[in-house]
């Protein structure tokens, strides 16, 4: 299982071909967080709703890791540890709890967390 940052699905969206490659060759493995699809939404592209629906259009072809308990609580407990912001914690926590590969382009966003598996795509 590989969840995707918020980065990856920005670089499809600009066109960026690593991502649309990346995203095609994986797509029987990808997951993303409730908090990348917040995240995609709060975009001023998203104003434009063909675009907005573009956005729902990809992430339906995906599982979507929803935010509760216990998934916040060691996303607190990322944030507090390794100073990040609290988006990039839930999404680390997000991988970790489902054992996923988090796939990013922000490696030093996560580098050394605990029990978290990072690969740069491209």
């Amino acid at each position: 299982m590989k969840l995707l940052d918020t980065d990856i699905f920005i670089d499809f969206f600009r066109g960026v071909p690593e991502a649309e490659e990346y995203i095609a060759e994986n797509i029987d493995e990808i997951v993303f967080s409730a908090i990348s699809e917040a995240e995609l939404l709060s975009g001023k592209i998203c104003n434009d709703q063909t675009e907005r629906e573009k956005v729902f259009h990809l992430l339906s072809q995906f599982d979507k890791i929803p935010v509760g308990n216990p998934l916040v609580q060691i996303a607190g407990d990322i944030r507090r540890n390794h100073n990040i912001s609290l988006p990039d914690a839930i999404i680390a926590a997000s991988a970790a709890v489902n054992s996923a590969t988090l796939v990013t382009r922000n490696l030093k966003h996560f580098k050394g967390i605990d029990k978290l598996k990072v690969e740069d795509p491209y």
